[in-house]
């Protein structure tokens, strides 16, 4: 990073021509929700409110500072403002996730990317803790991405997990964490099955349908057939382990066993 003073700010340039107002606002939105997601993961808030420091239409800049109503909140900004700098850095460098980035602030850095366009060039700045630093983000990123939480393959299947988030932003779609790993997966749905995610909003349910699975064999979609609510106490994975330790049952005993029955 190169040193600068103390302020504390985070924006991007975009360059080349006919860079119009929608393209702007645009980039400005995506910058805005990649601060907003990160924040949640970095500091385990959402408090920090980020206000224009500098624009320059003409040029196509905007900066932000943060909005600090105490030192906690500034420590924060500066964990955001690094978070976002060095995973953009990351992710454009190679399709590696960077801490703090979930499945969701990968697709806000891919957004962030796409909105620019192949015909502007997009640098996203920041300062924090006394240092400045300049990101270059192009198209390459958003090939990364795919390769971190685009679908490598699908299959039919069903996963369980809480429903903790709903949008129609840029499609219909809900969120599920999968119970079994943690992960968040999201649920492209139609407008009916969204209406029926909103009268189970925060319960455990059960989604079938057809599942992206990324390079790494994790689920990271579906594209929704069914969700219903899980409304039994189903036993958990830690509650059968262990279940014939005292009976010494091995495989091949065990597998006779099913064949006979």
């Amino acid at each position: 990073m190169e040193q600068a003073g103390n302020e504390q700010r985070v924006g991007f340039h975009l360059s080349g021509d006919d860079v119009s107002i929608e393209k702007f606002i645009a980039v400005a939105s995506k910058l805005t929700a990649l601060l907003r997601e990160l924040e949640t993961s970095v500091t385990d808030q959402h408090g920090l409110q980020w206000q224009i420091a500098d624009l320059q239409i003409g040029s196509a800049s905007l900066a932000m500072r943060p909005k600090l109503p105490g030192a906690a909140s500034i420590a924060s900004a500066d964990a955001v403002i690094d978070a976002v700098l060095e995973g953009l850095a990351t992710i454009e460098d190679a399709p590696r996730r960077p801490p703090h980035f979930s499945d969701e602030a990968l697709r806000s850095a891919s957004s962030l990317a796409t909105a620019a366009k192949d015909a502007n060039a997009l640098v996203v700045f920041g300062e924090a803790r006394g240092a400045q630093r300049r990101v270059t983000v192009s198209s390459q990123l958003v090939a990364h991405v795919k390769e971190l939480v685009g679908a490598a393959s699908v299959a039919i299947g069903a996963l369980e997990g809480r429903l903790e988030a709903l949008t129609i932003h840029d499609s219909i779609a809900f969120s599920i964490y999968d119970a079994a790993t943690g992960r968040q997966v999201v649920c492209k749905c139609d407008r009916d099955s969204l209406d029926l995610a909103k009268q189970h909003f925060g319960e455990r349910v059960s989604v079938s349908g057809e599942l992206g699975y990324n390079a790494q064999g994790e689920a990271t979609s579906i594209k929704v057939d069914m969700l219903r609510a899980m409304t039994e106490d189903l036993p958990q994975a830690k509650d059968v382990r262990g279940l014939f330790s005292e009976h010494k049952v091995d495989i091949e005993s065990w597998s006779r066993l099913v064949r006979d029955d």
